[in-house]
């Protein structure tokens, strides 16, 4: 059996599984673009003038929250063929690169439009304690080296950065459109961002799997507590993160219980993907009357769709019309 560790030329058959997130990446290109106009001309005016002082707090927190995120992950994947030098995760590491590099730049644009400093990151506790629970994965352990520390990046940098760490927030600002409540654009840029980050989520739980049935024994008790130990913490400090969202209080459309399900599923999910030891208890009742359009939004087509979100338009002039001008 070859070891995804180990340098092979060209494409290695054994790693093909990968080919379909390379291929969906290829069909849901984008840039900044197609969102920045009508943000900037339609949802940030809603923003400042229709909406009141606590929808405005908890989507400008919702907003500095994945932002904070966003601004830091655009190496971790390009970086993987250093330590996994295979041609698809290059490919792949160089793709998920590019998607990262337009979710940052989308959100510091969404930041700019909507007036929101970035310096207020350390003016919160909350948002210092996701910081320091998403940098676990660059952390040293003696007792994790060589192969095993490339496992544990990859395990902590899938699960806690592409998923649980954005989930709830994704969620709260989509949840606006749903409840017909305005900012249709933001809400379509958090729709495509959510599918890219489930398929860098998904990607990342496949190279795992792979690491681990190659290498069963780099996937120890040692490891797992660690793991475990590490979503604990995440989570502890995502509820944190929900009680600020909604410290000046919460949107009338939703609930914070709703919120914390949502928390409480995707940790769940991450737990069974893993095949921990934990669990983390949601109310599927609530789940499936409250939660689950969020996640049948981005499992529709299974991959992102440049077509199924409005455009926010390359031109910065408004042309009109004149259906007289055409002839039949």
């Amino acid at each position: 059996m070859s070891s995804i560790f180990e340098y092979t030329n060209y494409v290695d058959p054994e790693y093909e599984f990968l080919e379909k997130h390379i291929l969906t990446m290829y069909r849901g290109g984008w840039t900044p673009a197609k969102y920045e106009k009508l943000i900037k001309e339609q949802d940030a005016p809603y923003y400042f003038n229709s909406m009141g002082p606590v929808d405005q707090e908890a989507i400008k927190r919702c907003i500095l929250a994945v932002a904070t995120v966003e601004d830091k992950v655009k190496v971790f994947w390009p970086s993987l063929y250093f330590d996994l030098p295979q041609t698809l995760i290059g490919d792949l590491g160089a793709l998920f690169g590019q998607s990262e590099c337009t979710h940052r730049r989308s959100y510091f644009s969404l930041l700019e439009s909507l007036k929101i400093n970035t310096q207020e990151v350390n003016e919160h506790q909350a948002l210092q304690d996701r910081i320091s629970y998403l940098s676990k994965h660059l952390e040293n352990d003696p007792k994790i080296i060589g192969k095993k520390r490339v496992l544990k990046k990859i395990v902590l940098f899938s699960s806690l950065v592409e998923r649980v760490s954005l989930f709830t927030q994704f969620y709260i600002l989509m949840s606006y459109s749903r409840a017909n409540r305005g900012l249709e654009t933001i809400s379509a840029l958090q729709a495509v961002t959510s599918q890219e980050e489930m398929v860098h989520y998904t990607s990342g739980i496949e190279i795992t799997n792979k690491i681990k049935e190659q290498h069963p024994q780099l996937w120890d008790d040692y490891l797992i507590d660690l793991v475990e130990k590490n979503i604990k913490d995440a989570y502890n400090a995502e509820v944190k993160l929900i009680d600020w969202f909604f410290e000046k209080g919460v949107p009338e459309h939703l609930t914070k219980e709703e919120v914390l399900n949502f928390l409480n599923y995707n940790l769940n999910c991450v737990a069974k993907d893993l095949q921990l030891g934990i669990s983390f208890e949601y109310d599927s009742d609530l789940y499936e009357s409250r939660n689950k359009w969020f996640m049948e939004k981005i499992s529709t087509t299974g991959e992102p769709d440049f077509f199924a979100c409005p455009v926010g338009g390359y031109s910065s002039e408004d042309v009109n019309i004149n259906v007289d001008d055409f002839e039949f």
